[in-house]
């Protein structure tokens, strides 16, 4: 299966010319709204890459499978969530946001969107690595100067 689809009509009977999407654009949207839900931690490198540490922010979209035909598309997104969250509550939102998001940015008909909870983090491990590159970024401000 092509990695970009048709998203709008028959390519025969397109006036202006054909409309398509990649797959990739589909994860990136996904991996963006799915990160943007309270009590997503982060997204995995999901079941290949027998991690649960978290993705860094340009990486996210490489965690996210999407499958497409003609005008649809099912995803995939493996999660970490935090400890105090209710993991199906947080589930549910990720689905709901990004069928919706991927639904109005790109006209495609999303039939699944798959949640796979492949950890939680508890308040101390979110915080300390906030804390150590925050102080990463003082030193090097020092440095400069």
């Amino acid at each position: 299966m092509s990695d970009n689809q048709v998203v709008k009509g028959n390519p025969q009977e397109q006036e202006l010319g054909n409309i398509t999407v990649s797959k990739e654009v589909v994860a990136i949207i996904a991996a963006l709204e799915t990160i943007k839900t309270e009590g997503v931690v982060g997204i995995t490198g999901g079941y290949r890459s027998k991690s649960t540490n978290a993705l860094s922010r340009k990486d996210l979209a490489k965690g996210v499978e999407v499958w497409m035909k003609t005008g649809e598309a099912a995803i995939t997104i493996p999660i970490i969530t935090a400890y105090e969250v209710g993991i199906f509550k947080v589930a549910e939102e990720v689905q709901r946001r990004v069928k919706d998001a991927v639904c109005s940015m790109t006209g495609l008909e999303v039939l699944k969107v798959n949640v796979n909870v492949q950890g939680i983090k508890f308040k101390e491990e979110i915080k300390k690595p906030r804390k150590e590159k925050k102080e990463k970024e003082e030193k090097q401000k020092e440095t400069e100067k």
